[in-house]
């Protein structure tokens, strides 16, 4: 499962908490598996988005509120239709973006963008990440943009100090969560330690999880097979990522992925009390405070990466300081405030008794 569908799940089940005073009828629209560089338009893509919009159709007359989750460039084809849809049946229409809408509505051509800046000039709220989107927004669609920010779970606190599991003088366990792609930096994360190795006093290693994209598989084989301070642990099932990630020292994630927005991995070292090395891109730093609950490097640095790494070997009073902070930010993003307060931009305020 990727970001966006955990997320969404995470909404449906926020939302059942409800009761009679949210119902909501969802029409799946994502993909059956995860590709690099996905053919937009196939056969089988028009037979789906054919359903969607026969399913949509049939069943907006039911509805209050109109609610469209998904890829920008979902967004700019069969969401802009479904929009289209519901302002011909005078429902209201969110949009609900993940990741860089910004970035992506800059990078169109002047007929796309012209169709999705006219959508989003007209629907009733357009509901974006970070607040970097919604800053680059607002000039051109105006107030109805707005920073929702991204959330997961979390479980209930029962202290702000996670266990120590940084002895001094102990090897340091590092993790590493997301798609195995190049965007990701996992090549840089592995050139990084191929030289903690050859340089460092101390043992460092780091388990690698996530699922392998296609493009990637070759060159990740070959270089993981090269670096003996480096594991692939598979792929971990959504319920077990946080037990997984509190069993190490600190999250690497040196992203430079092009689509970020606000990563549900950073939330989940929150939630497992351990802070991360990531990288100052996009809106990474909303998440992650340098030197306060992580550390910050820059995209592509190799160099940053082994200093950092090095840092929080070296000071194990500060990894402790960092892994404390990041516990307590966990609370920013919280599902249980975050998506209570998303309806309540959409004008369905629970409690009501009603709302579809």
């Amino acid at each position: 499962m990727n970001g966006t569908s955990i997320s969404f799940r995470i909404f449906c089940d926020e939302v059942a908490r409800y009761g009679d005073d949210v119902a909501l009828d969802v029409i799946d629209s994502a993909p059956r598996e995860l590709k690099e560089r996905p053919k937009i338009v196939t056969m089988a893509n028009l037979r789906k988005a054919a359903k969607i919009l026969w399913q949509f159709s049939r069943r907006i007359g039911k509805a209050d509120v109109t609610l469209i989750v998904g890829s920008h460039q979902f967004l700019l084809s069969i969401g802009s239709l479904c929009f289209l849809i519901a302002k011909l049946a005078r429902k209201p229409c969110y949009f609900r973006s993940f990741g860089y809408l910004d970035r992506y509505y800059e990078n169109l051509s002047l007929v796309p963008r012209w169709v999705f800046r006219h959508v989003m000039l007209n629907l009733d709220g357009l509901f974006v990440e970070s607040r970097l989107s919604q800053d680059n927004l607002r000039p051109r669609v105006g107030e109805k943009v707005r920073a929702v920010p991204g959330y997961r779970l979390m479980p209930d606190a029962t202290s702000d100090a996670p266990g120590d599991r940084s002895a001094p003088g102990g090897d340091l366990r590092l993790v590493f969560l997301a798609h195995v792609r190049e965007e990701k930096g996992v090549f840089i994360l592995l050139e990084a330690l191929r030289t903690l190795a050859e340089t460092h006093g101390r043992s460092v290693h780091c388990d690698i999880y996530g699922p392998i994209l296609e493009g990637s598989r070759e060159r990740f084989d070959l270089e993981i097979e090269s670096t003996s301070n480096a594991t692939y642990g598979g792929v971990l099932q959504p319920t077990k990522v946080v037990e997984t990630l509190a069993q190490y020292d600190a999250l690497v994630f040196p992203t430079f992925y092009a689509g970020e927005g606000h990563p549900g991995v950073l939330m989940e070292a929150m939630m497992a009390g351990i802070p991360s090395i990531t990288t100052a891109h996009r809106s990474i730093p909303e998440l992650v405070e340098d030197g306060v609950n992580g550390l910050l490097i820059e995209p592509g640095s190799v160099a940053e990466l082994v200093e950092a790494i090095r840092t929080i070997d070296s000071d194990r009073k500060l990894l402790k300081e960092l892994a404390r902070a990041s516990r307590r930010a966990r609370n920013n993003y919280d599902a249980a405030k975050v998506v209570p307060h998303w309806l309540k931009l959409m004008q369905l305020s629970v409690g009501t008794g009603h709302g579809h």
